[in-house]
């Protein structure tokens, strides 16, 4: 069985927003350019077309809708060097509950909401001076769902320039 992930994607504004940001920080640290995403599940070991079908029906009558700020932040993990930390309001947390229920994933304990700007390995001083350099808006437009899976031929989705976008369910 393969991995994969569901991943919340802005509106076309908001992903050129965050497109620059992450480009202008991938230029001068030399890391990883990708498309800018909230990961609602991460490693999802199912079929494509199972989960497919679940990502249709559990956003079947889902409208555009906001993801808040909390703070910028950063971390020791390689996939939350520097982010936007998301406010896990209850349309995210039903979200994530029901696609975990189907797809028999995590508990919400689990779900820490967030938008990744750069993925490098970085010292605290230096990831510190990014959000110093950083004044990112207050709220996203989440438009759409993707499907998405590392490499062709590999389940490590290290490798960031070989995500592949597999299937797109957009909100009307």
């Amino acid at each position: 069985m393969n991995k994969f992930s569901v991943w919340l994607v802005p509106q076309k504004d908001d992903e050129t927003y965050l497109s620059n940001i992450i480009e202008d920080l991938g230029t001068k640290y030399s890391a990883p350019m990708f498309t800018p995403h909230l990961t609602l599940l991460g490693d999802v070991e199912i079929e494509l077309d199972v989960l497919q079908n679940i990502v249709d029906k559990v956003f079947e009558n889902t409208k555009p809708f906001q993801i808040k700020k909390t703070k910028l932040n950063q971390s020791e993990a390689f996939f939350k060097t520097v982010f936007i930390e998301c406010e896990l309001d209850e349309n995210l947390s039903n979200l994530f509950k029901v696609l975990s229920s189907k797809t028999g994933q995590r508990n919400i304990d689990s779900f820490k909401p967030h938008i990744s700007l750069i993925y490098k390995i970085l010292q605290e001083d230096e990831k510190l001076k990014i959000i110093e350099s950083l004044d990112v808006k207050e709220a996203f437009t989440i438009s759409a769902a993707y499907i998405t899976a590392p490499k062709e031929g590999t389940d490590d989705f290290m490798d960031v320039e070989g995500w592949r976008i597999l299937y797109k369910k957009s909100f009307t």
